[in-house]
């Protein structure tokens, strides 16, 4: 499980309402969540959004 999914579980919100809540779209998220896509490499300003929107610092979510 990916710390970006932890943290949406961990907080109770759906992937559709973090994908609204954070303004990004929802297929993005399930990409970084399944990690088809590289949360890392990510834009850094989908990252903080995802980080707002999860009341967590945006290193939280980076996989390390």
């Amino acid at each position: 499980m990916s710390r970006l999914q932890e943290r949406r579980k961990a907080a109770g919100m759906s992937q559709s309402a973090l994908a609204n809540a954070a303004e990004v779209n929802v297929r993005m998220l399930q990409y970084y969540e399944q990690g088809a896509k590289d949360i890392n490499k990510a834009e850094a300003l989908t990252v903080y959004k995802l980080a707002q929107a999860l009341n967590c610092t945006m290193e939280d979510l980076l996989e390390i």
